[in-house]
């Protein structure tokens, strides 16, 4: 029965995604061709005919139902350079990556999604991470090392130092803020502030205050006001259950923000994973910038850097790994002063920094995520 009801779903999709969804998204580009042209990162390079990429993009939805939101952005628009083929589409990327990481025996996402969850398994395994001072709820402040409950006027009265605040389920930076507090004085990203501004910023979301970790010397030149983190991916093998690194990226920050996610600015290279070595150009998104060689605030030349403790945070990555039943994880790694220092784990995390910074990843889609 079980079998039978599973074919009938396989069918239902096939039906549903050849009748109704390859159509619309055809009929969408047909409308509107220009929807599709995107900003050149190669702008030294020949650029392909206006109706090869509108060719392009047709035979992305006849393969994978929509366009490939990713094509600018890997260089496929360029005339004879990288192969679409090469070029892993996002949405079967998508639901091979949820299937085999929510269908897992316990589901170990929820220790990722949760940074309180997260902070209490790694000191388990023995991992450094970011230390958890605080839960808030409101006007609730539960005080992690204590395990006591305080107020907000409270806990400004009786810490000082710098932190870290983040919602407990927050990505891409988002809502994240930078915390100074100094005899009961608080500033806020660098800007005076006071608790009722304080409140109003985190009314409505559960958050953790994290102490501020000190990064390596030679990580802080890159970019002081950020901590330029790695996205690290692990992928256990179908084929032997062994953990490997897939080609992974660094996230630098610009422009003195406190987070060095791409979508608030950030830069994203690629790196040898033996060596550390940075590539030679880093991408942001359009909106910031382009493809570039150089940091623009540090003025360092990104071929000429490299990270520090590369083999102990990938050794220390697939440990982590081996305690979760999860297919997949992109790891957010800090480099401290003494090693690595984990930040967070995505079951949920993107393919297109660690493609478009380095190479296409079907063939590494193929040796991993099947049997």
């Amino acid at each position: 029965m079980a079998s039978i009801t599973s074919i009938g779903k396989r069918v239902i999709k096939f039906v549903f995604v050849n009748i109704y969804t390859k159509p619309k998204s055809l009929i969408r580009l047909i409308l509107n061709p220009s929807s599709i042209r995107g900003t050149n990162y190669y702008p030294e390079k020949e650029e392909k005919s206006s109706f090869r990429i509108f060719w392009d993009q047709v035979l992305n939805i006849v393969r994978h139902s929509d366009i490939d939101k990713f094509y600018y952005l890997y260089g496929l628009n360029v005339r004879n350079f990288r192969k679409t083929t090469d070029y892993l589409h996002y949405i079967p990327f998508m639901s091979r990556r949820n299937e085999l990481n929510l269908s897992s025996k316990h589901n170990s996402s929820c220790i990722l999604r949760d940074k309180l969850f997260f902070g209490v398994f790694a000191k388990a395994f023995g991992i450094d991470t970011p230390e958890n001072v605080a839960h808030i709820r409101d006007n609730d402040v539960l005080l992690l090392s204590e395990g006591l409950h305080s107020t907000i006027d409270e806990f400004i009265s009786n810490y000082n130092g710098i932190f870290f605040c983040k919602p407990l389920d927050g990505e891409c930076g988002n809502g994240v803020f930078k915390l100074n507090i100094r005899d009961k004085h608080i500033e806020i990203n660098g800007v005076e502030a006071n608790i009722k501004i304080f409140s109003s910023l985190i009314t409505g979301r559960d958050y953790i205050i994290q102490r501020c970790i000190e990064q390596h010397p030679s990580m802080k030149s890159l970019h002081p006001s950020s901590i330029n983190s790695l996205r690290l991916v692990t992928v256990r093998s179908l084929r032997d259950s062994q953990i490997y690194v897939m080609p992974s990226v660094l996230r630098i920050g610009t422009n003195g923000s406190i987070v060095d996610n791409t979508s608030q600015g950030g830069i994203a290279i690629g790196f040898d994973l033996n060596t550390g070595r940075l590539n030679e150009y880093g991408l942001q998104k359009p909106e910031f910038g382009l493809r570039i060689d150089t940091h623009p605030n540090s003025s360092i030349k990104f071929s000429s850097f490299q990270i520090p403790y590369i083999e102990e945070a990938i050794k220390k990555a697939k440990y982590f790994h081996s305690f979760l039943d999860l297919h997949s994880i992109g790891w957010d790694i800090a480099i401290g002063e003494s090693g690595p220092i984990f930040v967070e784990g995505n079951d949920n995390w993107e393919i297109n920094g660690p493609q478009s910074c380095n190479h296409g990843l079907v063939s590494e889609f193929k040796e991993y995520f099947y049997k």
